[in-house]
């Protein structure tokens, strides 16, 4: 739980530091992706015009396999410049910024992991991987042959 105590907040800028376990994304069994590490998060709050105004990074690492090449992948998920604002007006004593700040964290999470953002993927045709080696299969400029036979239709 990542909480701010209001009363601290409107007397100075409060710093949240610390760890959540993986679980805190509840991310259940992700097939795409696993997380491997805690949640570590390094936020600020800081009380502007009666909202408490919530900054920094959190950071979480996932591995998986590539979504193109399928190579196993490790790669380090920031949101680098998360900002979040809560108005303090029915805020008793604490501000609990948990489930705002796990919302975030899930959509820096990727659609489709990839081991770097230029990869050329497998080959369609041999299905050698294109970062380790090139082969000589070309393409059909028509396109994938599942679609070959709308090639022949003639439309009037």
């Amino acid at each position: 739980m990542i909480k701010v105590s209001i009363s601290r907040l409107q007397k100075e800028p409060v710093e949240l530091i610390g760890v959540e376990p993986a679980a805190f994304l509840e991310l259940g069994n992700e097939e795409q992706f696993a997380v491997v590490s805690d949640v570590s998060y390094d936020l600020t709050a800081h009380c502007v015009s009666g909202n408490a105004l919530v900054s920094g990074v959190v950071r979480v690492t996932i591995e998986g396999v590539c979504g193109r090449c399928l190579e196993p992948v490790r790669r380090e998920i920031a949101t680098e410049k998360l900002q979040l604002l809560f108005p303090l007006e029915s805020v008793a004593d604490e501000l609990d910024i948990s489930e705002d700040v796990r919302s975030e964290m899930l959509l820096a999470l990727p659609m489709n992991l990839l081991c770097r953002e230029d990869c050329a993927g497998l080959c369609p045709v041999c299905g050698v991987n294109r970062n380790k080696k090139k082969c000589r299969c070309h393409e059909r400029a028509t396109g994938s042959p599942v679609w070959s036979a709308l090639d022949d239709l003639k439309l009037e």
